[in-house]
């Protein structure tokens, strides 16, 4: 399999508790998991939520991983974690009533043998780098991403955005919402050499209205490394007026072609008196 090198960071940005929670793991030597939560439902809750989701799947994952698992699984592995996943939640809230309603996002990448797929609920995102373009995998379960269909070309009024823009319709919260996974129309991408993934949480998109993928892209490529990256673009969401919880996950198989030199890194974690990103 080709060599697959992550590194994650999250950040409670203005907020006093961190709910987000990130993963990037290796189940078995030929295969890779990549995970960002973004937890939901009162500060213990949220915590509670997503570490125990993202704690839930590894577990699955490297459990079923001792066996043979080809990439024609895939889409079947990542379903039963994500139902297991739903059953955690609700055996901690039938045992605590008082975390009643909490819940997390997930979304994630699963691999192995140099094929992948996706999977998501919530609105948090994964993007995908291949040949030099790069493009949102996942489809946001939100308010927002359901009126942008039903608007077609109509423009969106920025105060309803900043009014829904926040609220989603499937989620991990011990319900029976199903998860998306991607593709759709067959088993499984395949990956190739110099491909790379990025996964955030929402606090990382600052503006819902701005197609933020060249952004995404330049830093993949325009940075030494995927640590300066990952670090850059969370203080950049910070400088930029986030005020959530900030997480992102980077991946690259082999190597990225990169371009140093392009944009301005930003040191992590954010320094309050920084000047905002023009």
């Amino acid at each position: 399999m080709l060599p697959i090198s992550a590194h994650g960071t999250t950040f409670p940005g203005r907020r006093d508790v961190n709910q987000d929670d990130i993963l990037h793991f290796y189940p078995s030597p030929d295969s890779f998991f990549l995970g960002v939560a973004d937890g939901m439902g009162g500060v213990a809750g949220g915590q509670i939520a997503s570490q125990t989701v993202l704690q839930t799947v590894e577990t699955h994952l490297k459990e079923t991983f001792e066996q043979d698992v080809e990439p024609e699984m895939l889409k079947d592995v990542l379903g039963v974690a994500f139902e297991k996943a739903q059953a955690s939640i609700r055996e901690i809230t039938d045992q605590d009533p008082s975390l009643e309603g909490m819940g997390t996002t997930l979304t994630c990448v699963l691999g192995c043998q140099n094929r992948f797929i996706a999977g998501n609920l919530g609105d948090s995102r994964v993007y995908y780098l291949s040949d030099g373009e790069i493009h949102q995998v996942t489809e946001d379960h939100s308010y927002l991403r359901q009126f942008e269909k039903e608007a077609g070309d109509q423009e969106i009024d920025p105060e309803f955005v900043e009014q829904y823009g926040h609220i989603i319709n499937k989620t991990l919260d011990g319900t029976d919402d199903e998860p998306d996974f991607f593709p759709k129309d067959r088993p499984h991408y395949a990956l190739s050499e110099k491909d790379g993934f990025l996964l955030c949480s929402d606090g990382l998109i600052v503006d819902k209205l701005q197609d933020q993928k060249q952004l995404f892209k330049s830093y993949m490529l325009g940075t030494p490394d995927l640590q300066t990256a990952a670090e850059s673009l969370v203080s950049l969401a910070y400088y930029s007026g986030s005020t959530d919880n900030i997480s992102v996950v980077l991946a690259e198989a082999g190597k990225l072609d990169r371009e140093l030199g392009r944009v301005r890194t930003y040191p992590f974690p954010p320094r309050e008196e920084e000047e905002p990103a023009a």
